[in-house]
C-alpha cells in the first residue's frame, strides 16, 4: 500500500527524530514518545484551562484529576475490561491497545485549543499561523485527532458566548489551512476511502436510514445543552460540558450499540479529558465557599485528608501500572516468529494470524497479506481474502480449501496460525486445525504453527495468458469461480518464470520471457500512481478484478519491464499545497509581529 495508507506519519517522524538526537534505538524512542505523550497531556490541558478560564485552581485540579482517575470506570464494560475501577484507562490504551498515536493527538489537542483561543481573542497573522500549526500536528497524529480538533474548535467557538460570523469564519479557516498544511499525507481520496473501510472495521458502522436523524438529533441535544449552560454557567464550564457530552455521548451510544460514527467506542478518552474538566470547575465555587467558612485548622486537616486519599489513589495507579508493563520475552511466538520467517522465507510474502502481525515487520523485512490498517487499505479483495481464511463463514468441509486458494491467489508462501493450546490474544483463525495435513508444517512452538503454502514461484509478479486475468470481482470470499483459471495460470508449469526485484519501494524490475498475447500480473495493489516502461517506452498499467497491478507490454522473446511509482496526480498537486501552506505558515509565524487583524 502507499506510504500514507499506512498510517498518518508525526509518530513515526517523532521517533525517528528522537532517536538519531537521542543516540537511542527506535524502540526506546517509541517509549519515550509515549512515556511524554502520556505525561504532557495533562499538564497541556492545565495550560489551556489556565489560559481561557484564568482560574488557576480548578485548572490544576482538572490535570491533577486526568492524571489520577479513569472517568470511562462509570461504564460497566470499560470498567471490567480495565479489571478494576482505579484502573488508568489512557495508560492501558497505551499499553494494551498501542494507542499511542490516538494519545499524541489527545495531547496536542489542547494546545492547538489554546493557540486558537488566543487568536480569537487578539487576532494577528503569527497567532493564526501558530494555531493551524498545532491544529495539524494533532491531524497529523492520528485519523481520530482529524474529528477531534474539527469538533473541539466548533465547541470552543460556541462556548465563547460570542457568535460573531468574524469568529466562526477564523475556526473554519484554522482548520481549512491545518488540512491544507498535512494534506499531501490525508489526500481525498484517502478520506474516502477511510471513511468507507471504517464502516466495517472492529464492527459493523455502516450508516442506515436512520442515521442521519439519529446525527441530527444529538447535535440538537448538544446545542440544547450548550443553550441551557450558556445562561448560567462560566465559559470554561460551557465548553466543557459540551465536551464532555459530545465524547461521552459518542462513548455512551457505542457500548449500546448505537454508532453515530465509525468504531465510536474509541472516543472515551477524549471524554475522560472533559469529564475532569467539568468536575473540577463545577466543583470550584462550592468548596471555595465551604472552605472559606470553616476555621483554619478544619481546613487544613480537609487538605491533609484530601491528600491521603489523593496518595491512596496514586498508590492503586502504580500497582495498575506495575501489573501493566512488564518486559516482554524475545523467545516467545511474536518475536520469535519473524526471526524465522526472515531466515528461512526471505523476501516471501506471508500471512501472520497471530498477534505478532502488527509486530512482524520490526524483525523481518517480507511482505504480509495483512497486519491491520484496515481503516485505509486500499484493497477490498485483500480484506475479503484475510476475512475469508480467518473466519471460514459457511465455507464448511471446503473452508481449509478455499482459504489455500486465496493464499496462493495473493502469492502467500506461507502462513502464520496460533492453535487452540497457544496463549494468542487475537485467535483470528476461527479452525486453527483446518491446515493440518494439507500444507507442510515448518515450524511449531508454544502452540503456534508456521505452514508453508506450496508456490511455484514466490516472486509476486506473472506471465499469464489474457485469458486467465481475473476478469469478474468476486462478490464473496466464496466465490471463487473467477480466481481458479489465475491461479491455475499461476501454477501451470509450462509458464514462463518473471524475477521481480526491487531497487527501492518505488522502483521495480520484472524479467521474463513473454509472447504478445501475455500479459504480467503482479501481486501488489493497482494505484494510479504506477508507472510500467519497456526500453523507456510507455506500457498499458491497469487493475485486474482483484485489484492486482496488471501489465501489458506486449513483448516477445526476453523483455524487461520496468516498474515505477510516480505518485500520480492527486499526490503531486496535495505535495504542493502541503508545502505551499506550510512554508506561508512559518513565514507568519516566524516573521516579525504584524498588526492586529480583525475578526
Amino acid at each position: 500500500m502507499p506510504f500514507e495508507d499506512t498510517y498518518l506519519p508525526l509518530v513515526a517522524f517523532g521517533v525517528a527524530l528522537l532517536s538519531r538526537v537521542a543516540h537511542c534505538s527506535p524502540a526506546h524512542a517509541f517509549h519515550i514518545l509515549a512515556a511524554l505523550a502520556y505525561s504532557l497531556a495533562p499538564a497541556f490541558l492545565f495550560v489551556f484551562a489556565q489560559q481561557f478560564s484564568g482560574r488557576l485552581a480548578p485548572s490544576a485540579c482538572a490535570a491533577l484529576l486526568w492524571s489520577l482517575f479513569s472517568p470511562s470506570a462509570v461504564f460497566s464494560q470499560l470498567r471490567s475490561d480495565m479489571g478494576t475501577p482505579w484502573g488508568l484507562r489512557r495508560l492501558q490504551n497505551i499499553v494494551f491497545y498501542g494507542e499511542t498515536p490516538h494519545n499524541v493527538a489527545l495531547c496536542l489537542l489542547p494546545l492547538g485549543l489554546w493557540l486558537a483561543n488566543r487568536f480569537l481573542d487578539r487576532p494577528s497573522a503569527r497567532r493564526f499561523a501558530l494555531a493551524a500549526l498545532a491544529s495539524g500536528a494533532v491531524m497529523l497524529a492520528n485519523a481520530f485527532g482529524v474529528v477531534v480538533v474539527s469538533v473541539s474548535l466548533l465547541m470552543l467557538f460556541a462556548a465563547r458566548g460570542s457568535y460573531s460570523r468574524g469568529n466562526f469564519i477564523s475556526i473554519c479557516g484554522i482548520l481549512f489551512v491545518a488540512y491544507l498544511e498535512i494534506c499531501r499525507f490525508l489526500p481525498p481520496s484517502l478520506i474516502g476511502l477511510m471513511e468507507t473501510n471504517s464502516q466495517l472495521v472492529g464492527g459493523d458502522y455502516r450508516f442506515t436510514f436512520w442515521s442521519p436523524m439519529l446525527g441530527v438529533s444529538f447535535v440538537a441535544v448538544l446545542i440544547g445543552l450548550g443553550i441551557a449552560v450558556h445562561r448560567y454557567c462560566s465559559p470554561m464550564v460551557q465548553f466543557a460540558a459540551l465536551f464532555a457530552a459530545g465524547f461521552g455521548g459518542i462513548t455512551f451510544l457505542a457500548l449500546h450499540n448505537i454508532n453515530l460514527l465509525p468504531q465510536p467506542g474509541r472516543y472515551h478518552i477524549e471524554m475522560e479529558a472533559g469529564v475532569c474538566l467539568l468536575a473540577a470547575f463545577l466543583a470550584e465555587p462550592p468548596i471555595e465557599r465551604w472552605l472559606r467558612r470553616l476555621p483554619r485548622k478544619l481546613a487544613v486537616s480537609c487538605a491533609l485528608i484530601c491528600i491521603v486519599a489523593l496518595g491512596w489513589v496514586a498508590v492503586q495507579d502504580h500497582r495498575f501500572a506495575r501489573h501493566l508493563i512488564h518486559r516482554a520475552s524475545l523467545d516467545s511466538p511474536p518475536f520469535a516468529e519473524p526471526r524465522w520467517v526472515a531466515a528461512n522465507l526471505p523476501g516471501e510474502r506471508v500471512l501472520d494470524a497471530t498477534e505478532g502481525q502488527w509486530l512482524f515487520n520490526l524483525f523481518a523485512d517480507n511482505p504480509q497479506l495483512g497486519a491491520g490498517h484496515e481503516p485505509s487499505a486500499p484493497n477490498w479483495m485483500q480484506r475479503v481474502a484475510v476475512y475469508t481464511i480467518f473466519s471460514g463463514v459457511n465455507a464448511g468441509d471446503q473452508d481449509a480449501a478455499i482459504s489455500i486458494l486465496w493464499l496462493k491467489a495473493f502469492g502467500c508462501g506461507a502462513i502464520i496460525v496460533a492453535g487452540a493450546e497457544s496463549k494468542d490474544a487475537y485467535h483470528a483463525i476461527a479452525r486453527p486445525d483446518k491446515f493440518e495435513g494439507l500444507l507442510p508444517l515448518l515450524w511449531q512452538d508454544a502452540g503456534e504453527s508456521i505452514y508453508r503454502v506450496p508456490l511455484r514461484s514466490t516472486s509476486l509478479a506473472h506471465v499469464i495468458p489474457k485469458s486467465a486475468v481475473v476478469g469478474r470481482r468476486p462478490i464473496h470470499g466464496l466465490d471463487v469461480g473467477p480466481v481458479r483459471p489465475y491461479v491455475a495460470a499461476l501454477e501451470n508449469p509450462a509458464a514462463q518464470l518473471a524475477n521481480l526485484t526491487w531497487r527501492n519501494p518505488d522502483e521495480g524490475r520484472i524479467i521474463s520471457k513473454m509472447t504478445p498475447s501475455d500479459v504480467l500480473s503482479i501481486q501488489v495493489t493497482y494505484d494510479p500512481g504506477w508507472r510500467a516502461s519497456v526500453n523507456g517506452k510507455a506500457v498499458r498499467v491497469t487493475a485486474d478484478q482483484l485489484g492486482f497491478i496488471l501489465i501489458d507490454p506486449r513483448c516477445s522473446g526476453e523483455c524487461a519491464v520496468d516498474l515505477v511509482f510516480s505518485g500520480g496526480l492527486e499526490r503531486n498537486m496535495t505535495l504542493g499545497i502541503s508545502l505551499t501552506a506550510l512554508a506561508a505558515l512559518l513565514v507568519m509565524a516566524l516573521g516579525r509581529p504584524g498588526r492586529r487583524v480583525r475578526s
